[in-house]
């Protein structure tokens, strides 16, 4: 924008400065005669600048010091001498942001055309800084996400989270509250309370953990989400909030390979008659309700119907 200015205004100095908390900072400037301006601040309403930033509106002053607004101290602390001056504001979304001042035009005096090539220059330094800002917010948005699907992911297949993160596709029935035909998959460890009075709590909860992350993997990789834990065992849908014609399939399969699966692990154990896993599977299509279920605070995505009550 200094660039700009110092080519098109014909002008000694310009420097364009950023409204913040009621005072004016110098963001940058350049002096035709001086190597650097010194930044200083300008309380809102003081000087030129300030007065420009309270109105709103440009100012032309072709002799300073003749103006009500001109503020001398500015120059006593740059080292320079103010004959004239072009002052804009920057407005964005209806506030002012800013100005753009023009110091000591050399060709003569400044005049409605210098004012009206300013303002454009003003308006295209608008329009570039919101554009930066809606690319940082569109950038932050995109890492928001990616920290929700990371997360979310630990928990539901990437379609559901694509469902859930971009909303329905028009015309599909609301994610919250609807009446689904799913299939439920129940599972859970036979002679579980024997067996963690015998481990003890951390072994049990390591046991566990080894056991949900196994037929968990499953339960997502045939396109179901795991519901709820339930001490030993899990509730899986297949369904919702995404369906499709082979949603029961793909239950009935993730079960028989949970079967297979848990054998393996049981093979590949020590002897002992407290090693070994056995598991409880069931499996029961039906109607149910799927929606959030709890308060603001604590919501839970979960199935609710008499499916529900057959699958246990």
């Amino acid at each position: 924008t200094m660039d700009m200015l110092r080519e098109v205004m014909d002008v000694e100095a310009g420097t364009l400065l950023f409204l913040e908390e009621r005072e004016l900072e110098v963001a940058v400037a350049f002096n035709s005669r001086l190597p650097s301006v010194k930044k200083f601040r300008l309380k809102l309403g003081q000087g030129i600048a300030g007065y420009v930033a309270a109105r709103g509106e440009a100012v032309i002053v072709n002799d300073t010091a003749a103006s009500p607004h001109f503020f001398p101290a500015v120059d006593e602390d740059a080292g320079f001498r103010t004959h004239s001056a072009l002052c804009v504001p920057m407005i964005s979304q209806g506030r002012v942001i800013g100005v753009i001042e023009a110091l000591n035009k050399v060709s003569g005096r400044f005049d409605a055309n210098d004012r009206d090539l300013l303002q454009a220059i003003a308006a295209s330094v608008c329009i570039a800084l919101e554009n930066a800002r809606l690319y940082k917010e569109t950038v932050a948005a995109a890492a928001h996400e990616r920290d929700v699907r990371r997360m979310f992911q630990k928990f539901v297949p990437k379609e559901v989270v694509d469902k859930i993160v971009h909303g329905p596709d028009a015309g599909d029935k609301p994610v919250i509250e609807e009446v689904k035909r799913v299939t439920l998959l129940n599972i859970d460890i036979r002679g579980f309370s024997r067996i963690s009075r015998q481990m003890g709590p951390q072994r049990t909860v390591a046991l566990l953990n080894r056991f949900f992350a196994s037929m968990g993997e499953v339960v997502f990789r045939y396109r179901g989400i795991v519901d709820k834990y339930l001490g030993d065992g899990f509730l899986a849908v297949f369904g919702a909030p995404v369906s499709g014609p082979e949603d029961a399939d793909n239950a009935v399969t993730a079960a028989l390979e949970m079967r297979r699966i848990l054998a393996e692990e049981n093979a590949g154990m020590p002897s002992g008659p407290q090693t070994a896993i056995h598991m409880g599977i069931s499996v029961h299509t039906g109607e149910v309700v799927v929606g959030n279920i709890g308060f603001e605070k604590k919501m839970d995505y979960t199935v609710i119907g008499e499916a529900v009550n057959t699958v246990f």
